[in-house]
């Protein structure tokens, strides 16, 4: 499985999305202080009170990067799995000496890991930039201390999950086409619905817990469906 998966990373230029993970950041950076201002511009506007703590910043903020790394995620899995498996091109994949299954499982455990790790890594640097930030600006009331760290790194490994998930439920309806427009366009609604929920609980850090572990199990049972598919696929 190894060989494989560093098979896939010579296969694609991952570089191509590091580079794209790193916009994201950037961008999401800027989002971040956006939010944390928004309620000083408008200080008699009921809805942007939700920014004013950091209890319902966190998965608002978190979501809603979450979003943008469920629509890199179906961009990859879009290049990793539904243009290779589409058209002649599989063909040459099921010519390979090695079990359908084991070879899809790379393509997917590369995806999934990277995406989890790039909005890990890119989640974390906003907020400890954010942090440091706040000791001198205080945008949002309170103070940004350790707890808050705690519970950022909680979410944010919860969030990162649920991308990954997202993009494998994404690529499952995006395959039964072979489009990746499907695969992208799912995968924005879907995040567009996770956002629409967590904008209704976001101070309930339980629900969101509870909502994540059913998209992982979610999207556990595409990954399964997907490996079945493949492995029924008929050469044309």
């Amino acid at each position: 499985m190894i060989k494989l998966i560093k098979l896939e990373l010579r296969r694609n230029n991952i570089r191509t999305y590091v580079i794209a993970s790193i916009i994201i950041t950037i961008v999401m950076l800027g989002f971040l202080y956006l939010f944390s201002y928004a309620p000083k511009l408008e200080p008699t506007d009921k809805d942007l009170e939700v920014f004013l703590g950091y209890n319902n910043l966190i998965p608002m903020f978190g979501v809603l990067n979450m979003t943008a790394f469920c629509v890199l995620s179906a961009v990859m899995y879009s290049k990793f799995i539904i243009e290779e498996y589409s058209g002649k091109r599989s063909i040459l994949l099921f010519s390979y000496p090695v079990s359908r299954k084991k070879i899809l499982c790379s393509k997917l455990t590369v995806v999934s890991i990277f995406t989890i790790f790039s909005m890990i890594i890119s989640n974390l640097i906003i907020f400890l930039i954010f942090g440091e930030t706040e000791k001198s600006m205080q945008l949002v009331s309170g103070d940004f201390t350790a707890s808050i760290m705690l519970q950022v790194i909680k979410i944010t490994i919860v969030m990162a999950f649920i991308a990954a998930s997202i993009g494998i439920i994404a690529t499952g309806i995006g395959f039964i086409k072979k489009s990746v427009a499907a695969t992208i366009v799912s995968a924005v609604l879907l995040a567009s619905l996770m956002c629409n929920i967590v904008a209704n609980i976001a101070s309930s850090f339980t629900v969101i817990y509870i909502f994540g572990l059913i998209m992982i199990f979610v999207g556990i049972l595409f990954s399964i469906n997907l490996i079945n598919k493949v492995n029924l696929m008929e050469v044309e």
